[in-house]
């Protein structure tokens, strides 16, 4: 007589035990002492089987039978090697990227996931095989946008039958090296508090600023740091300024970035595609006359040019930028280093130093503040900075006295 146990029936064919799942699949214990489970079912009107060592493994695969077949996935596609799922991922009909983050993505598929998990059946992807690809990253910065692209991959192979939910091949992936925010200049725009240490000071900033101008021999190299710290710009957006999109007002219009790709450098919209004015005070912390450096280089530079050229006029790419300004200037300007050499604060640092200067002026709300630096809500300005203000505490305790 049959029982209900959970998932499946259990009853005896003579002296033979039979497991029945659901969709019609059915498991057979062995007839000999080291013979095998035999497994059945019917699909597109034929009739199917396969076999499995031990009971356990059975069931195992009794279960993903029967989520295959409730799902309506056929055979073939679970057999299919796993770079089926990768070219479905980078499918151009299938996304609508920007340029760059699918060029992000084919890069990060063809160097480690593809050589990886490329020719492993899909019904046989495990957790091991992602660990393996996150564990060829370079970097934790490569490790995190690494991972986030093997979340986004297992999605769609689950929303396309690719991979069944059983498999389970994210859970608990970790990439065993360095922390990530620290080795990622732009982590915290995903939303992780930034700290008192992230941020240079008005004095640091200064001193990169006038360091990168001597060693150019290039005046404007000072104000190109000291308009990056206090306005908010990330470094496409100030790479991809022009003279026109300096407004009167002391307004930056931000309506496009400079992107670099395989095919070359070129403009895409800002981060989160968010067209935004942000702004830039009149004089520096430290009484450096910023307007006024503005209206120079305007005049200098003329209608039509570039505002932060590379020394041959044309759009500056990162990598140059950090090599040839960057790097000697913050050298020059003692910037401290973490003891692996690595230096403290990074060129997306000065963007915090933006943030929480404007935060800290009196009168001004954080709504406005958000919509300055271009972030998606003002959910993330908080969670990266409010705990950078430490007056916090202060101004609540005496509210509440």
């Amino acid at each position: 007589m049959a029982q209900r146990r959970e998932h499946f029936s259990f009853r005896v064919s003579g002296d033979r035990q039979v497991l029945e799942f659901d969709c019609g699949v059915v498991a057979y214990e062995p007839a000999t002492e080291n013979g095998y489970w035999r497994l059945r079912w019917v699909e597109e009107g034929r009739r199917r089987d396969t076999s499995a060592k031990g009971r356990t493994e059975a069931m195992a695969r009794a279960e993903a039978l029967v989520e295959r077949l409730s799902a309506g996935r056929p055979e073939g596609l679970t057999r299919a090697k796993a770079i089926r799922l990768v070219e479905h991922y980078l499918d151009p009909a299938r996304t609508r990227w920007s340029e760059r983050h699918r060029d992000a993505q084919v890069s990060y598929c063809e160097r480690f996931v593809a050589p990886v998990i490329g020719q492993v059946p899909l019904r046989d992807l495990t957790r091991a095989h992602f660990q393996k690809v996150l564990d060829h990253a370079s970097s934790a910065s490569v490790a995190e946008h690494l991972r986030r692209c093997l979340s986004a991959m297992v999605n769609v192979g689950l929303d396309e039958g690719l991979l069944l939910a059983r498999q389970d091949v994210l859970r608990g992936l970790r990439f065993h090296g360095v922390d990530a925010r620290r080795d990622d200049p732009e982590a915290c725009e995903d939303g992780l508090a930034v700290t008192e240490a992230d941020i240079p000071t008005a004095e640091a900033v200064a001193a990169l600023a006038k360091a990168a101008a001597d060693l150019q021999g290039v005046w404007w190299r000072e104000l190109e740091i000291l308009l990056v710290a206090y306005s908010g710009l990330r470094w496409g957006e100030h790479a991809a300024l022009s003279p026109d999109r300096l407004k009167a007002g002391r307004r930056i219009v931000v309506d496009r970035q400079l992107i670099e790709t395989r095919s070359g450098v070129k403009f895409s919209a800002p981060k989160n595609r968010k067209r935004r004015i942000t702004m830039y005070p009149a004089r520096t912390p430290t009484g450096v006359e910023l307007a006024e450096m503005v209206s120079r280089r305007l005049v200098e530079c003329g209608a039509s040019a570039i505002v932060f050229p590379s020394p041959r006029g044309r759009w500056q790419r990162r990598s140059n930028f950090r090599r040839n300004v960057f790097l000697p200037a913050a050298e020059a300007a003692g910037w401290p280093r973490h003891p692996d050499g690595r230096l403290q604060w990074t060129f997306h640092s000065l963007r915090h130093v933006f943030a929480t200067w404007a935060l800290a002026q009196p009168g001004t709300r954080i709504e406005d503040v958000s919509r300055l630096l271009g972030h998606s809500s003002i959910r993330v300005t908080q969670d990266i900075y409010i705990g950078v203000d430490s007056d916090i505490y202060d101004r609540f305790y005496e509210a509440t006295a």
